[in-house]
């Protein structure tokens, strides 16, 4: 039996790390074989594994780097710096290659626009969490700082892994990206055609339907680096990861910082948002070599080596991604846990005592404040694990809630509130207010948003009710609140909010109804919908022939040429309509003939990371 010489090398490493120590193998690299497995769409991969020399059986964290399309692993070690980091900050990097791969597609693109490769269980997401399974088999491998980052394709499948392996990856690492289950027609290839995105909220939805159990809804952190003058895939992308991100985990968006990242004469800007002491999402955008008109632009791994694929000028995108990696362990500092014991008014002075616990730490201060009509500022507690503190003088006739903050020594926090204490004879507590100022449906998702206060105290709680649906809690800042949900089935929506402040009283107003369609609408060219497999080969019932499903593609040109036109379709069907009054007469949903490609289709283009990272 004849055997390339690639699986001769990683047949006899194989045999040599069986029988010698690990501590023999500091600073090299070990070529590897992952064997196709019982799963749908496994398929036999190769990687190499770069062990530093520093390394001696001691857990280290793991990296893995995915190439993009017209590579293999041997450009991301040449031309990414993770080999020189990881001999440095000692951390074992894996660089898988695709090998081989099913459908139409540029050379060894990574398939993230395939559905059957970016859930759990499955093709090329579970083939490299099997390859890092294997490298954690061999290697000690510290589970708290497991990592995943890529270039062009390989960075829209790190989104994957992101997404359908949120229990394993503490943090992900895109440079040039896709968003999650993103199509091929996303992908422009030329500067005279930005690509054409789906709406943030059908991302948002394709996260959550993959993030469907408990222990997948963690939040993962992501850092997004992108040129703004990359033609290949426009960063229109990157800003897209980032808002699913922060609509898929409820978060503010609103960066906490803003930072110049700008090297070698290359302006560039990192923005963080989450918390000012965790970020989850961080955004690097920068001003990449720009392309002429039909030029590929910037669409390369910056700032570390040279090479086909790369740019050494500008910020290091390895350097970006380690110290990203470095500050994201897969667990947070455990917060502190604060809780106030008891709370006592004589005359105009108030007394609050408690205890305060850190587990994996010690506390640092205890602060403790009183809301209502007339707040007294926080003061510091006497004493951390056991405090107390008074608070002399108040303003009489008012009603006072306690608030003790703990801070550990790691700056985590911990917020406990106490029972309203009354001091004289308070006037009676006004209701808070709440407004919708707009209630919008896009796809199947629905946003309520608008303004909560409270004149004689503070808003505890903003809460959104949809329909029939009950009351959920809404996100709260600086008196606005905002509220979503997706995978909402059609019909109309009577839209409620409520407020509820810290002494418990509530107010509800009601807001515009709002119709979900449950048709989910995408406009692109004739093109961009071949491309995307929205115009195709359809059998019956749908309309026999090349098109949309209720729409031959002759029709389809003579009207529209090669201008943008919407196709239609129900989110849980791949049938495309042009008619959208077509969809709910169709007395089936068919399925399309197997195997049926568009002619000529350019669907497996769409990963190209140019010649500069193609």
């Amino acid at each position: 039996m004849s055997m390339n010489p690639r699986t001769l090398v990683a047949r006899g490493i194989c045999v040599l790390l069986a029988s010698a120590p690990l501590s023999a193998f500091g600073g090299e690299f070990f070529h590897k074989t992952f064997s196709a497995k019982a799963y749908s769409g496994s398929r036999e991969r190769q990687y190499q594994v770069f062990v530093p020399s520093a390394y001696s059986g001691q857990a280290v964290p793991l990296v893995m780097v995915l190439h993009g399309c017209k590579q293999t692993e041997q450009n991301m070690i040449n031309e990414t710096r993770f080999k020189e980091l990881a001999e440095r900050e000692n951390f074992i990097v894996v660089y898988p290659f695709i090998t081989s791969y099913d459908g139409t597609r540029s050379p060894n693109c990574w398939g993230f626009w395939f559905a059957q490769h970016i859930h759990e269980g499955a093709g090329e997401v579970e083939d490299l969490y099997g390859i890092a399974r294997e490298v954690e088999a061999q290697f000690a491998i510290d589970p708290q700082r497991r990592y995943v980052t890529g270039l062009s394709s390989g960075a829209g499948m790190s989104v994957a892994l992101a997404v359908a392996r949120s229990e394993y990856f503490a943090a992900a690492g895109a440079e040039a990206g896709l968003p999650y289950a993103e199509t091929s027609s996303s992908v422009g290839f030329v500067c005279a055609n930005p690509g054409t995105f789906q709406a943030t909220s059908a991302a948002v939805e394709a996260m959550r339907k993959e993030q469907k159990n408990a222990a997948d809804r963690r939040v993962i952190p992501i850092m997004t680096i992108h040129s703004r003058n990359d033609c290949t895939v426009n960063a229109k992308a990157s800003e897209i990861i980032r808002d699913a991100w922060l609509r898929r985990y409820g978060l503010s968006e609103a960066a906490v910082a803003t930072l110049d990242c700008s090297q070698e004469g290359v302006a560039c800007t990192q923005k963080k948002y989450g918390s000012a002491r965790r970020s989850v999402v961080e955004t690097v955008f920068y001003d990449g070599a720009r392309g002429d008109f039909l030029g590929n632009g910037s669409h390369y791994w910056v700032g570390d080596n040279a090479g086909e694929f790369a740019n050494p000028n500008g910020p290091s995108a390895a350097q970006l991604f380690w110290e990203f990696f470095k500050s994201h362990s897969f667990s947070e500092n455990q917060a502190p846990t604060v809780a106030i014991a008891a709370a006592s008014a004589s005359g105009t002075s108030i007394t609050i005592s408690g205890t305060a616990r850190d587990v994996d730490g010690s506390i640092a201060r205890v602060e403790v404040q009183l809301a209502g009509r007339n707040p007294v500022p926080p003061i510091l507690a006497t004493g951390t694990a056991t405090w107390s503190a008074t608070f002399s003088g108040v303003p009489d006739n008012s009603v006072y809630v306690p608030t003790a903050h703990a801070i550990d020594d790691k700056g985590a926090t911990a917020n406990a509130t106490g029972s309203p204490i009354q001091v004289g004879t308070p006037p009676p507590n006004q209701l808070p207010s709440i407004s919708i100022e707009s209630a919008s449906a896009d796809g199947t998702c629905i946003t309520l948003a608008g303004a909560a206060s409270d004149s004689d105290g503070s808003v505890a709680s903003a809460e959104a009710k949809l329909g029939d649906r009950g009351f959920q809690a809404a996100s709260l800042s600086g008196g606005r609140f905002r509220y979503q949900e997706c995978g909402l089935p059609a019909g109309v929506y009577s839209t409620q909010a409520r407020a509820t402040d810290n002494l418990g009283a509530q107010r509800t107003v009601s807001g515009a109804s709002v119709k979900v369609s449950g048709i989910e609408t995408s406009s692109a060219t004739w093109l961009e919908h071949m491309n995307a497999n929205r115009i195709r080969t359809y059998g019956a019932p749908c309309q026999p022939g090349f098109g949309a499903c209720d729409l031959g593609f002759q029709s389809i040109f003579l009207t529209h040429s090669f201008n943008p036109f919407p196709l239609h379709r129900l989110p849980s069907s791949d049938n495309w309509y042009a008619d959208p009054g077509n969809i709910r007469s169709a007395p089936v949903e068919r399925a399309s003939t197997p195997g049926a490609v568009a002619p000529h289709s350019a669907a497996a283009r769409a990963p190209s990371a140019a010649s500069s990272a193609r």
